[in-house]
């Protein structure tokens, strides 16, 4: 029996393309109409996304398919009943639509990027740095300098220090602080603290480390132009966004992983990503 690629395609980019060019035994593309879009209430404030009609017509010009169908009730019972062989991509929707529909149907998973999913938003990933440095005593220093102002940090869920170092001199040096008081979250909480790791980062009342360098940078004028930041642990997106901003040149840290952008942001700006290994750490990848 072929196969059949079952996909929620919004637009049209090279992503699909490859994702379609790998399957060359998949006979048929159900894409999801709007039925089985409405389901899902985020999808359904996506802006981006065209009709699927003019999707399927697309499609059908690239002579890929024997025939690109729209994902309805009727075609989802086709499916089903037929058994037929799917291959879907490795999101949350399509996880989501093989548990309630396709449990019964040989299913295979197929890995490529196509967007940022509610999976590949949270997801961790081992950072690619531009040098690994496994003996330098001034890196060393510098970063033990970030650890003990990480022990200053009253944020419990994050506790980092950061330091920003320009020609050997240290400029500033910051720990990751509640606001607008260093004692709220004693009084009412961390909202941070209501979601598992890698959730809404966003929603804590601590102000970064990193973000609070170049805050004070900012308020007394000084260019971090040219400047070195040393972090235990990789900076979060929302921070590593501020840094590859602000004209920083490197990012030395010895700890943690990437989620969404931050890395990618970095190196787009061109600033240099160097992994501190620690000497107990025999590895030049081990980034966790």
């Amino acid at each position: 029996m072929s196969k059949s690629i079952v996909c929620y395609v919004p637009v049209l980019h090279e992503g699909y393309r490859r994702l379609f060019e790998r399957h060359p035994d998949a006979k048929e593309l159900y894409i999801f109409g709007n039925d089985v879009i409405a389901s899902y209430e985020h999808l359904v404030k996506d802006i981006r996304k065209l009709d699927p009609v003019l999707v399927q017509k697309a499609i059908e010009s690239w002579d890929m398919f024997d025939k690109v169908s729209i994902l309805d009730e009727s075609g989802i019972q086709k499916l089903q009943v037929d058994k037929t062989p799917l291959i879907v991509s490795d999101d949350d929707l399509s996880t989501e639509l093989v548990q309630k529909y396709f449990a019964n149907n040989p299913v295979e998973v197929d890995t490529i990027f196509l967007r940022w999913d509610k999976k590949k938003s949270i997801e961790p990933m081992q950072v690619s740095p531009d040098m690994t440095i496994s003996e330098s005593e001034f890196d060393k220093n510098m970063i033990d300098l970030a650890l003990d102002e990480a022990t200053k940090s009253k944020d419990w869920w994050r506790r980092i220090g950061a330091a920003a170092i320009k020609d050997g001199n240290v400029l500033f040096v910051a720990h990751g602080t509640y606001v607008p008081s260093d004692q709220i979250a004693n009084d009412q909480g961390d909202p941070r603290g209501n979601f598992k790791a890698g959730l809404h980062i966003e929603s804590s009342l601590a102000l970064h480390a990193e973000a609070g360098i170049v805050a004070e940078a900012a308020k007394k004028g000084i260019s971090l132009l040219g400047v070195d930041i040393y972090c235990d642990t990789f900076p979060c997106p929302p921070c590593a966004k501020q840094l590859a901003y602000s004209g920083i040149r490197r990012v030395y840290y010895r700890n943690g992983y990437a989620v969404l952008d931050g890395e990618s942001i970095l190196k787009s700006q061109g600033v240099e990503i160097i992994f501190i290994r620690p000497a107990s750490d025999n590895s030049s990848t081990s980034h966790t």
